[in-house]
């Protein structure tokens, strides 16, 4: 009777032990997998997080809903939001795009660039020629706006200067929708050249 119960011990402890090597010897891909859905999914910077984003131009624009601007900013609510340099470069052959509030020195526009959103600019944006500035939103510069030989600015929104607005011969100023204003403080040095389109509210009567 004493062996047979040591022999059933004996067996019992196998099986024990060899459910226990089952359970440790799971893959490290199983294991992965199990922690990787665990753990809290990382933000996608190219979706809205933060509620119903309206202007303070009285448009009621709302920037979350697809459509909300025109021509190059129909999309406006797939860009990422900006975290790179005070200084906002966009390059030959790399076109940039960005919403949400924007706060730089300095923009220099040699490519493409599509903004929506509040954009605050400490010094001056300069848009060369090639280059194509799509604003929609809200503009303040401390500086001057320049548009060289071949620069297109196109704006659907609200944008004060504080300095100057230099528009170079056969450089773009575009406007798009109904409710687009633009202020400038400082002077106004437009080429005879220079190309100015759309509808606008020139709330200091210094363009028109």
């Amino acid at each position: 009777m004493n062996t047979k119960f040591a022999s059933f011990c004996f067996i019992a402890a196998l099986a024990f032990t060899s459910c226990q090597s089952d359970v440790s010897s799971e893959s490290p891909q199983e294991v992965n997998e199990v922690q990787n859905s665990l753990k809290e999914k990382k933000h996608d910077v190219n979706k809205w997080h933060d509620g119903p984003y309206y202007f303070e131009n009285g448009s009621g624009k709302n920037l979350h809903e697809p459509g909300a601007f025109e021509g190059a900013l129909a999309n406006c609510d797939t860009y990422a939001h900006y975290e790179g340099a005070k200084e906002l470069l966009a390059v030959y052959d790399a076109p940039e795009s960005y919403h949400g509030e924007i706060e730089v020195n300095n923009i220099v526009v040699s490519d493409q660039l599509n903004i929506c959103g509040t954009l605050s600019v400490q010094d001056e944006v300069k848009v060369n020629h090639a280059g194509t500035f799509n604003l929609g939103g809200d503009m303040t510069t401390e500086g001057d706006v320049k548009v060289n030989y071949g620069g297109h600015l196109v704006i659907e929104g609200k944008v004060v200067i504080k300095g100057d607005l230099v528009l170079h011969n056969n450089a773009i100023l575009k406007f798009l929708g109904s409710d687009s204003t633009i202020e400038v403080l400082g002077k106004t040095k437009i080429s005879k050249k220079a190309i100015i389109e759309g509808d606008f509210n020139d709330v200091s009567q210094k363009i028109k």
